[in-house]
């Protein structure tokens, strides 16, 4: 029993690693949108940045206006039939 006491005392303990406080977290989810973004964009310049989200914002503002007008083409409501108008007013429907 001895002998076993002076194994273990002899045995050179394995410090527990220290995280880097400067290490960027790491996702636990295999192919995160959000963090290939990130990964994307980090070598990119912060000019090349501000020119992608300002294309993006006018593609929307593109793809809004389409949708503005087709849905006027509707009166406002796809199940419409064209040309008629509906109100934007809440009714009490009675079901049974």
């Amino acid at each position: 029993m001895a002998e076993a006491t002076k194994k273990r005392a002899s045995k050179p303990r394995k410090e527990a690693p220290v995280p880097d406080q400067h290490a960027p977290p790491t996702c636990t989810v295999g192919f995160c949108p959000i963090c290939l973004a990130v990964t994307a964009m980090q070598p990119l310049r912060p000019d090349v940045i501000e020119h992608l989200l300002v294309a993006g914002h006018e593609f929307l503002l593109a793809a809004r206006a389409v949708l503005d007008a087709r849905s006027e083409q509707f009166g406002g409501n796809g199940a419409d039939a064209p040309g008629t108008k509906r109100s934007n007013r809440l009714e009490k429907i009675d079901i049974g």
